[in-house]
């Protein structure tokens, strides 16, 4: 179908140049590579061209959960989708699903936790920084997801509104000083995943986690992605990559007499 006035559209020129742009009559994307007015969008079809001002090809392209993240305000250090995707992955939460999140920041996660509910499921994000939760809304809004996402400008360590969620998420400076909240949140043999930046953290959350007789399959992993240039009889890893950005910590949910918080 043609694209029309208030259609959200990826313009894509190159991996460094791409805008997610919401379509108006008089509306003008100025890049480096020159000028597009809407326009010349408007009444095209997805997949096809269009020219810049300076002559450079773009091309029209629906958004994917992905492009979003490339155009997203950013308020704070973020979850990149290589740890996201196996922390949702881990998490088995699906259409429907109920999840908490502390620790929204800019939204990454969130918005993938919020795509993978589904308009029956629900995403409850907890941030103790209120502009956080502002610049996240913002984000969610742009990329159409507002309505799944309850956000709360609160403390997770104080205590979890919600009970019986599908799974609970955290992104947190201390994470196990939240353990009892997230442990009355989640049904029994929901998982926890905490995602963390230092080994320091990592042993201390494994360690409260195991103490407590609350959580049981409890590991620490991490993610490493390195992509490739590929060229007729030169194909070679990037020089750079994205390594290390933090570690993912898992466990599950077991009602036991000797759980610390029984």
């Amino acid at each position: 179908m043609p694209l029309e006035p208030g259609d959200k559209v990826l313009v894509y020129i190159d991996e460094k140049r791409r805008f997610v742009i919401v379509l108006e009559e008089d509306g003008i994307l100025g890049t480096d590579k020159g000028y597009i007015k809407h326009s010349d969008i408007i009444g095209r079809d997805i997949g096809e061209a269009v020219y810049t001002s300076r002559g450079f090809k773009a091309y029209l392209l629906k958004p994917t959960i992905s492009d979003y993240l490339h155009v997203f305000k950013r308020a704070t250090q973020v979850i990149y989708p290589k740890d996201s995707s196996l922390m949702i992955y881990l998490s088995g939460i699906g259409p429907g699903s109920r999840v908490v999140e502390a620790g929204v920041g800019t939204g990454f996660l969130t918005l993938s936790l919020a795509n993978i509910v589904g308009d029956n499921g629900r995403v409850y994000g907890y941030d103790i920084k209120k502009q956080n939760l502002e610049i996240a809304r913002r984000n969610l809004e742009l990329a159409g997801l507002g309505s799944r996402v309850e956000l709360y400008h609160a403390d997770i360590r104080s205590g979890v509104h919600q009970r019986n969620v599908d799974a609970v998420f955290l992104d947190m400076p201390d994470p196990w000083n939240a353990l009892e909240a997230v442990y009355k949140a989640l049904k029994p043999s929901a998982p926890i995943l905490v995602y963390v930046p230092t080994i320091n953290q990592v042993e201390k959350t494994v360690l409260a986690m195991r103490r407590t007789n609350c959580f049981i399959a409890v590991k620490a992993m991490e993610t490493l992605v390195r992509e490739y240039i590929v060229n007729e009889e030169a194909t070679r890893p990037k020089t750079l990559m994205i390594g290390h950005t933090g570690y993912i910590i898992f466990g599950r949910k077991v009602i036991d007499p000797t759980c610390a918080y029984q």
